[in-house]
């Protein structure tokens, strides 16, 4: 569990584990050390890789998810120091220093260092491009008809999930599920879950699953994944995981 009183935590799952819903008083960042997950922010869920971390404000409630186990670092930031922060949730590619830090193994590396750390911090958030190293889907409200369905398929976006199913599994007719995802989503079910495939196939590669097996878990072949991917990343998988700059933690 994250505990609040501690200036650096913790934050390890395992495959398929789910982090409910929590709101901090204070301001939070969670650097992925190994792995991937989901963070879910207000009505998005960010996908965030090893050697990136997310900015999430005071008072937001947020939920983690990871689809292969992520080994996360959570750094508390006091009220009074998230003056020049950004005011939303923010994915940050981390610099090489920020990544070091993180990656250490004793966390009273961060907190001997702790304002020093969080100046740094708010120093790269404030020039970083907003959609530097993002990538997100849109979610429905909490109380959506679709809430539970959109969380699974974040973990499990199979490439043939028929409308059907998909309803199903919702409790609506196919109708009404095509009708919550435009009005909610802003997108078809099978757009959105395409989606959700690219974000799940970042949290594989960096995970150490070869391109290969990445594209049989989600349905594609090997040529057609690597050109579904490219198409939403920006960059071709083999490309996308080199310029993750993946390194065992220091």
């Amino acid at each position: 569990m994250m505990v609040t009183t501690s200036v650096v935590t913790d934050v390890r799952l395992g495959a398929g584990e789910y982090r409910h819903a929590e709101t901090a008083a204070v301001g939070c960042f969670l650097y992925a050390r190994q792995g991937g997950a989901w963070i879910t922010a207000g009505r998005r869920a960010f996908c965030v890789t090893q050697g990136n971390g997310i900015w999430l404000p005071p008072a937001h409630t947020h939920s983690v998810c990871a689809v292969y186990g992520a080994d996360l670092c959570a750094l508390r930031i006091d009220t009074a120091l998230c003056a020049g922060f950004a005011p939303a949730a923010r994915v940050l590619n981390c610099s090489d220093v920020l990544i070091a830090i993180f990656s250490a193994a004793q966390r009273s590396v961060v907190e001997r260092s702790y304002a020093a750390v969080v100046a740094l911090l708010a120093d790269e958030l404030r020039v970083a491009s907003e959609i530097s190293g993002m990538f997100s889907v849109r979610m429905p409200s909490p109380g959506s008809r679709v809430a539970t369905l959109c969380e699974a398929l974040l973990m499990h976006p199979t490439k043939d999930l028929a409308i059907e199913d998909a309803a199903s599994r919702a409790g609506v007719s196919c109708r009404t599920l095509s009708r919550i995802f435009t009005k909610e989503l802003d997108a078809s079910v099978g757009r959105w879950r395409r989606e959700a495939q690219a974000g799940v196939a970042m949290c594989a590669l960096v995970h150490g699953i070869s391109v290969a097996g990445t594209a049989r878990a989600l349905g594609f072949t090997s040529s057609a994944f690597s050109t579904f991917f490219k198409s939403r990343i920006g960059n071709a998988p083999r490309e996308w995981l080199a310029r993750q700059r993946i390194r065992p933690p220091a």
